[in-house]
């Protein structure tokens, strides 16, 4: 589990450090204080194995990547924006960025432009993983260091600061790591009806589909059992199954805070031993269950051993996140992070559940 997370030159953080991190956090603050940022952040330190992917799940959302037909297989080339990731958008030799968590294992991610031939040379890499490098086209270093095993790999970047898909993997060094920590990142898009039938195939008939349907009976009480169909969407290519009715209904015709809820339990379901990112968490959901929610997700963060960020700018998803740490027999399950700027740089706040308790109680804002 993370304990704490420092990031230097990633988007708007120049240089940004959060100690103290619990099994469940909630990050609330302004427009613009870096809270999205962070849950990408974090989805890019524990990943990797997935880079490709990675990058565009935390770049697409924000229009950052562009989809090109290949002129020989009429296959599609990915292209990102990499500049952006970057504070200010600087990318130059000066500019690493950084993303570090120093507790438990240590682990980083970087972003290195421009590095020089003697860095690599320093890498000691075995000849055939460097042959054909020049540093003019590779002036990309991407390194991920994890559980003592860093890997890396080079990517050309050109004037505008777009790149290919393509990442040359060089090498890694150290021991494998002993099991992989996931993560899953919920984008204001959520997830694809796709995503949710590879989630379905891994819990279906077991105790991880009892604790989906006990977070849709929030919502629903009269909801007994659902079922995916051959659908396009996530819509129309869910049945659920209502108690006294005799044919099921889409899961379409039951509102945007059904399709939150089971997006947002099925994350977490699948992601045992992993990390679960979700923005804007509260939307979709009425404000009178949203501490029935917090109180499902603190139960299963904890059986299933998941660390869970979110953020919000809802004062009742506060509320219900304080009342069901309330009701833990763990005070320091869960806590809230305030972010916020303090001259040049984002500061981040924290209120452990007894002071956000006395917070809500007395009305004092902490959003």
């Amino acid at each position: 589990m993370l304990r704490d997370i420092s990031l230097k030159n990633y988007r708007m953080f120049k240089d940004f450090q959060m100690d103290g991190l619990a099994r469940v956090n909630l990050l609330v603050g302004p427009n613009n204080s870096g809270k999205t940022s962070l849950l990408e952040a974090i989805h890019l330190l524990v990943n990797p194995h997935n880079l490709n992917e990675v990058f565009d799940q935390v770049l697409s959302p924000r229009g950052q990547s562009l989809l090109l037909p290949d002129r020989w297989d009429d296959d599609l080339e990915i292209l990102y924006q990499i500049k952006p990731l970057f504070y200010h958008e600087i990318f130059t030799s000066e500019a690493t960025l950084c993303i570090e968590s120093k507790s438990d294992d240590f682990q980083s991610f970087s972003l290195e432009p421009y590095p020089t031939p003697e860095y690599i040379e320093g890498l000691n890499l075995p000849e055939f993983m460097t042959r054909g490098i020049r540093i003019n086209n590779y002036n990309l270093l991407v390194s991920h260091t994890q559980e003592k095993q860093t890997i890396y790999h080079a990517t050309e970047v050109n004037a505008k600061g777009i790149t290919s898909s393509y990442f040359r993997g060089l090498t890694r060094s150290g021991p494998p790591p002993s099991q992989s920590r996931p993560s899953v990142l919920m984008t204001l898009e959520r997830l694809k009806l796709a995503t949710l039938v590879e989630m379905w195939n891994e819990i279906t008939l077991t105790p991880k589909e009892d604790l989906v349907i006990k977070a849709l009976q929030i919502l629903e009480p009269d909801i007994e059992r659902f079922s995916f169909i051959g659908g396009t969407t996530t819509a129309s290519g869910i049945l659920i199954k209502l108690r006294g009715r005799e044919h099921p209904v889409t899961l379409g015709s039951m509102g945007e805070g059904m399709k939150q809820m089971l997006n947002l339990v099925m994350a977490a379901v699948t992601v045992e031993n992993g990390i679960l990112l979700v923005d804007e968490i509260e939307s979709g959901l009425y404000y009178d269950v949203q501490a029935e929610m917090w109180s499902l997700l603190l139960e299963i963060a904890q059986e299933l051993n998941i660390q869970i960020f979110a953020t919000t700018h809802s004062w009742d998803c506060v509320r219900g996140f304080a009342a069901a740490l309330s009701e833990t027999k763990e005070s320091d399950l869960g806590k809230l992070f305030r972010l916020d700027w303090r001259g040049e740089l984002i500061r981040a706040i924290d209120y452990p559940a007894e002071h956000l308790k006395k917070a809500v109680y007395y009305g004092i804002e902490v959003r």
